[in-house]
Parts: C-alpha cells; structure tokens; sequence
C-alpha cells in the first residue's frame, strides 16, 4: 500500500492537470456564494490549501499559475479584498519563479505579529525538495524571502503541512518525506541573532525508525508546555514532548494507532485542539461505509491513556467523503469541515457536526453544500475558516468557470 501512496504523492508533486467535472449547475443546500474563480493563468491556479484572514481580508495559496518556468505556472499567494456588494478584488501578492524561491505552495499560510506570512513549498528551491518561505509588505509591495531549503537528506523534503509558530518566534512543520529512512521528519527552525542572518533547522523527530510513523501529513499543534502534536499515514497520532533542561532529545509517544477496522478511520489527516485537551481530527479512508473516511475525537486521561471515538463515518454518498480538510469548531461545539469527494464523481461537500444534547449520543452530520462540479467549484480540499458573521470561507481546487479553481463562501 504504501508504495501505491508514494506514487500518488509523486504524481502530486509534479503538479498535474486536474480532472474536471462537466456539470454546471449550482448544487443546493446552504447559501454558497463563489466570491472568486480562478482563470487558471496568472491570477493563479488550483488552490489546494485553505485560507488565513487578517481584518477582513483574505488570503491563500495556489499550487499552479502564476507563470514562471513550470507547466502550468509554478503558484502563487494570493489576497482577496471585499468591496462594494458581493464583489471580491483579487491582489497577486507573489509569483513563484521556479527557481530557488520554491513550486507549489500547497500549505495554508500563517501570520507572525507583524503581518508578515509564513508558508511552504513542496518543491522547487536549490535542491528541488522544498522550501520554507516569508512574505513581508514593503514600500506597497510584497518581498518574498526563502527561510530554508530542503536538502532532501536528513533533514527532510517535500513539506505539505501548514507551519506553527511557538511564542518566542521559532517555526514548527514537518516534511512528508526526508530522513534517514524517507519517512519524513519533524522540523525546527529557530530565527537569526540579528537581523538579516540565517534562521537555523534542528530535526526534532525522524520517523522510520521503528513504529514511530511514516510521512507526517496534519499540520502540528503546539499545545502550552511547548509539546506538538501530528499524524503520520500509516495511522499514529502522535506526541512531541521537548527534552528536559540540559537534554536535547524530543520524546515521541503514539497516542492512538488507526486499523480502518469497523467504523476505525484510516490515514488520519488533519488535527485540532478542542478544549479540555480533546483532539478532533479526520481521516482519509476507513470508517463503517464504503471507506469513505471519519470524524474522530481523542480523549486523554488521567492515567495518561488516549480513548478513541469516531464521531461520524461518511457514507460516500451525499454526505461526500475523502475528508482530510481541517476543521474548525464554534463557541457551541459544533465542527466544519470539507470532503474532497467520494471517489466516484462527487465533486465535494461542507458539512457541520453537532454535538448530542446528551452524553454518550450521537453526532448529527448535516450538509451544509454538496458541490455540483461546475461553478460552484470542485474538489473542497482544504477544509474553511470562519469569517464575518460566522460566515464559512474555502477554497476548490478545480471548478468555477473557467477551471481553475474557486474561494467560496458558506452561510450556515
């Protein structure tokens, strides 16, 4: 199996054309409203990642377009600002040259305190492998500057996952693939001295090594005491504990294995810290119908011991499945996500969990927009944000009318 995955990721990271959908109706369901599309050229193309906000506006990645040296253009970040009415007005705030800056920003972005945006490449850079990237306003403009190059030895290659700041301005990530056995590690990298120096990698975990996990995929959370948590492919949900004064060795613990036995979900994906140190998350593949993937909470206690719950299993059907979009949880509970689709021409879906009025009841799934293919977009991938209102904001990776992808907007 695993060698199957290695060869989809492969042909992911040589950037290919995605598979359009005819249709073009508009699905029903809750209010959707396509706030951008793509023209799968220079404004960018294909946005695989979710988005970031600041005081309205908007801000993400695409993984093609843009121009440059790749087929299909190399990527680009992009800023949405709203105007009058529903209208939308694009900004290019990069464009990816192919070259050592970095290919295919695939990650969601972050902020630092001072606006700037942090985020990664999966290829490209001095040795092809990725890069960690800033992009900082200046003078009206945006300067793009590369952080660190993967070597594609031992510390690591191809980073897919969002990156973490901890609070004294270090960044956290992993890389999908990497080390001294291939399976990817966990990264560090520490910001210069002074100004204008190099920031420093440290590898805090390699995987491979036993039964620590192969290929990180979720980006990691920090929690207060400075430990991280992530997900591996073949099924771990993992922890990172920092060394004790005077030590240097990170400690892995797993905290729960994924079999996709019975309504167990497989390939966990995507993680969040809810509260009372609970983590939600989701799963590609597994679950009780048609493999089609899960909603899953991870409960800790005072023993120390994890207690896995799936919360909802996606039929396939309507209700989509393929979800490793991450979520997001309101002041009630409740959960959003995306699902990429099912594997047999569903273009996507958003869907809201509710929580039981009881304990020990059942999670309600409701979707709130089963995507057509057409003009509404296809291929939710990235999972959404909250915006003004409470309104639900993602991207599709294809779709809209000319192909190249759309932003959306999902009123609940």
């Amino acid at each position: 199996m695993k060698s199957s995955y290695r060869s989809l990721i492969a042909s992911r990271l040589l950037i290919p054309m995605i598979l359009m959908f005819a249709g073009s109706a508009l699905a029903s369901g809750a209010a959707e409203t396509v706030i951008y599309s793509f023209q799968d050229g220079g404004d960018g193309a294909h946005p695989l990642a979710g988005l970031v906000a600041d005081h309205g506006n908007l801000y993400g990645t695409t993984s093609n377009g843009g121009g440059g040296p790749c087929t299909g253009g190399c990527g680009t970040v992009f800023q949405l600002t709203p105007s009058q009415g529903d209208t939308w007005t694009e900004t290019l705030l990069y464009t990816f040259q192919g070259g050592n800056d970095g290919v295919a920003p695939e990650a969601s972005l972050i902020f630092d305190a001072a606006g700037n945006l942090y985020g990664t490449t999966v290829v490209g850079g001095s040795a092809g492998v990725g890069t960690v990237f800033q992009l900082a306003p200046q003078g009206g403009s945006w300067v793009e500057t590369v952080l660190y190059n993967f070597t594609g030895g031992s510390d690591g290659a191809y980073p897919v996952a969002p990156l973490v700041f901890d609070t004294v301005g270090n960044l956290y990530g992993t890389t999908l693939f990497g080390g001294p056995r291939n399976a990817g590690v966990v990264f560090r990298l520490a910001p210069p001295a002074q100004q204008g120096g190099a920031w420093t990698e440290t590898v805090l975990h390699t995987f491979g090594l036993g039964n620590d996990g192969i290929d990180p995929m979720a980006g990691l959370i920090l929690d207060k005491r400075g430990a991280l948590y992530g997900t591996t492919y073949d099924g771990l949900v993992f922890k990172l504990t920092p060394p004790a004064p005077g030590h240097t060795t990170w400690t892995e613990r797993v905290l729960y294995r994924f079999t996709g036995g019975g309504n167990n979900g497989s390939e966990p994906c995507s993680l969040i810290a809810g509260r009372n140190g609970v983590l939600y998350g989701t799963t590609n593949l597994g679950g009780s119908h048609a493999n089609a993937g899960t909603v899953f909470q991870l409960t800790p206690a005072p023993s120390g011991k994890w207690t896995e719950a799936t919360l909802y299993s996606f039929t396939g059907g309507t209700d989509g499945g393929l979800a490793c979009g991450r979520l997001v949880a309101d002041r009630a509970g409740n959960l959003y996500g995306t699902t990429s689709g099912n594997g047999q021409n569903i273009p996507g879906t958003v869907f809201q969990l509710t929580p039981p009025a009881q304990q020990g009841g059942v999670w309600t799934e409701t979707t709130l927009h089963d995507f057509a293919g057409g003009q509404d977009g296809l291929s939710p991938a990235g999972g959404v944000i909250f915006g003004k209102g409470g309104a639900l904001y993602g991207t599709t990776a294809a779709g809209g009318l000319p192909g190249g992808g759309t932003v959306y907007q999902v009123v609940p």
